[in-house]
């Protein structure tokens, strides 16, 4: 059995895709998978799917959407019964929670790369390894074809801000590797897509500084300095500055000259291992 929340939501046995089609379902099966393993309570389940209006019927309305996610689990060939079903997508005192184990669930997956890098650590080539599977994994935003109410919203965000770190700890083992020209795609592509956030546009002044890029290198720090004016009314910190005087004036440049962020590789909150 294969669970996704990678791109689009997915279900799959050895006898194809078993997905729910009624948009309520899917919400519901997407916010248990993103927190799989673990108890989310019905208030929980009601905000998502109702927001703060729900009806009267709510609580009800949940149980027979359960029922139904049971009903397709139970067709499944590798559930193969009621009781089974019942055993997959729990019901506790406080809510539900749907069972999965490590090797079923892409999202798992992630986290068991990114654990065994966390274990890595020190030896850049291995830890450059395991992020490019770990990341490999995802290659749409989380949950893309599921209507999303407030609770799923909150748990995206934190899923690609996650996704954001892991791939500059990638990338900062591909820089400490002398790996200057293979990230320079990427690094293109990350800035745009997240025009002021400054630790990458360090990384990629850095690459193209390596590389023998000088201009290209002084162009980054020009527009990230336009974007963070015309957007937030504030100029690049301190770090930047001091990474781009010594990009010009042919000082020492190296990965320490980028801005600090945030220790990378914190145990996520969400899904538990079974």
């Amino acid at each position: 059995m294969e669970f996704g929340v990678f791109g689009g939501l997915s279900v799959e046995d050895s006898d194809g895709p078993h997905l729910p089609t009624a948009p309520k379902q899917r919400q519901l099966l997407g916010l248990l998978l993103l927190h799989a393993n673990q108890v989310m309570p019905v208030r929980t389940h009601v905000t998502e799917i109702w927001g703060g209006h729900p009806p009267p019927s709510a609580a009800t309305t949940l149980q027979t959407y359960v029922m139904q996610l049971r009903r397709l689990l139970a067709s499944m060939p590798s559930v193969g019964s009621r009781a089974a079903a019942h055993d997959r997508l729990r019901t506790t005192g406080q809510g539900y929670l749907v069972v999965v184990r490590p090797d079923e669930l892409d999202l798992l997956r992630f986290e068991r790369f990114v654990e065994q890098a966390d274990r890595a650590a020190g030896d850049d080539a291995a830890v450059a390894r395991l992020l490019r599977a770990a990341l490999a994994l995802w290659d749409r935003p989380v949950l893309a074809d599921v209507r999303t109410g407030p609770v799923l919203q909150a748990a995206i965000t934190h899923w690609e801000q996650r996704r954001l770190q892991v791939h500059e700890t990638y990338l900062d083992a591909q820089l400490r590797l002398g790996r200057h020209r293979e990230v320079l795609a990427e690094l293109a592509v990350l800035t745009r897509r997240h025009p002021v956030h400054e630790p990458l546009h360090a990384r990629y002044m850095i690459a193209l500084h390596r590389t023998g890029r000088i201009g290209d290198a002084l162009g980054v720090a020009s527009r990230l300095g336009d974007r963070l004016a015309r957007d937030l009314g504030v100029a690049p910190g301190p770090a930047i500055g001091r990474l781009t005087a010594a990009i010009r004036h042919g000082g020492a440049v190296t990965a320490a000259s980028a801005p600090p962020r945030p220790s990378v590789l914190p145990s996520a909150p969400g899904p538990r291992r079974a």
